[in-house]
């Protein structure tokens, strides 16, 4: 049997205004109209007090990888893509990660659309997505430590909808929680809510030494 996923710890992302202009294609940031910038840093800051993270983290074992691109884990969870079985192959075990910025960001930014306050909108939108880079590298840092630790390497993160790994395979991703209360639903067409939400697969191989 799976085991129950464990809540992680979080803390709240900080988010970099200039991030969110970069993100935005400017590449010259001393050429950022005023506006446009007090917008971004106003922007930067709401977006740290509405993000509310939570995420899962279900540990398992790899049963096998088969060369057809099929990957097999504990209780018999099969994923199908090839790319995802280049990535595992040689791992013993994986992480299934799921991870929330949870729903009050994208609320606010769909107020503001609402408002007719576009740029606000926008910018906070994508201060979302600094914040949930910035909270998946933290999160990969952890577990790149612990698997050092452990004499064993992270692989990076691979989620279904990358590569061949089709998105309704996030369905077998969400069924490896089993019973487990998740801070993100999937909606028959297998996208997240919150939206500002991922999902995905570490594998971990053991370190050759070289």
């Amino acid at each position: 049997m799976l085991g129950r996923s464990i809540e992680l710890t979080l803390d709240r992302p900080r988010v970099a205004p200039d991030l969110i202009l970069r993100l935005q294609k400017y590449k010259k940031l001393e050429a950022v109209p005023a506006p446009v910038r007090e917008a971004a840093q106003a922007m930067a800051a709401l977006a740290e007090t509405l993000v509310e993270p939570e995420g899962r983290l279900l540990h398992v074992p790899v049963r096998r990888v088969e060369a057809e691109g099929a990957v097999i884990v504990a209780d018999d969870v099969r994923f199908q893509s090839r790319a995802l079985a280049r990535l595992l192959r040689g791992a013993t075990e994986i992480f299934l990660i799921l991870l929330t910025l949870g729903p009050k960001l994208e609320n606010r930014a769909q107020a503001l659309m609402g408002e007719e306050q576009f740029l606000e909108a926008l910018l906070l939108d994508t201060a979302g997505w600094v914040a949930m880079d910035a909270l998946t590298k933290m999160v990969r840092g952890r577990l790149s430590a612990e698997a050092r630790d452990r004499g064993l390497q992270l692989t990076h993160r691979m989620a279904p909808g990358y590569a061949d790994w089709g998105l309704e395979e996030q369905r077998a991703l969400f069924s490896a929680f089993g019973e487990d209360t998740l801070p993100v639903q999937l909606t028959e067409a297998c996208v997240m809510l919150p939206q500002k939400s991922i999902s995905g697969i570490y594998g971990l191989i053991p370190d050759s030494g070289d």
